[in-house]
């Protein structure tokens, strides 16, 4: 890796995401997330409790899953412009099991897929203009798994 990759990889961290998703999704700032990691390895953004909450005093349906797709989301932008592929990413389709629930700060982590699959969405996309990935985001209230989502995103070629 030469010495301007890393800078431009460590640049593409928690302040770019957090700057991306606060600027494309004004949701993002009425929900209050915030990102406490961004990198190959994974992402995970919190959500406070307090503006998330339904008349049930439990979190909303609609902000957990609006952190989670926010969570993949984030994972694919930061993916592509750390390695200064000009493309947009998308939400393709999804699905969210809701567990348990949640009744304090929501947070959403992301691991990344496993290399393979990272591999092949990037060869496509460079091959074919677009490219697919499939992400999971757990969402945990405390140690309890309270949300699964699964989602597809794919990334365009600008």
């Amino acid at each position: 890796m030469m010495v301007a990759d890393t800078v431009f990889e460590a640049s593409a961290g928690p302040d770019y995401v957090r700057r991306r998703i606060l600027d494309e999704f004004p949701l993002a700032k009425h929900i209050g997330i915030e990102v406490d990691c961004a990198d190959d390895a994974g992402v995970v953004l919190r959500a406070p409790f307090g503006p998330n909450a339904n008349f049930k005093g439990t979190a909303f349906g609609g902000s957990l899953f609006c952190v989670a797709v926010l969570a993949g989301w984030a994972w694919t932008t930061r993916y592509l412009a750390a390695r200064h592929i000009a493309a947009d990413a998308l939400i393709q389709e999804s699905s969210i099991r809701y567990l348990a629930p949640v009744q304090g700060e929501l947070c959403a982590r992301l691991e990344a897929p496993p290399l393979e699959q990272v591999d092949r969405f990037r060869r496509t996309l460079r091959r074919a203009g677009r490219g697919r990935i499939r992400l999971q985001v757990l969402v945990r209230d405390g140690s309890t798994l309270a949300t699964r989502f699964d989602g597809v995103f794919v990334a365009m070629i600008r």
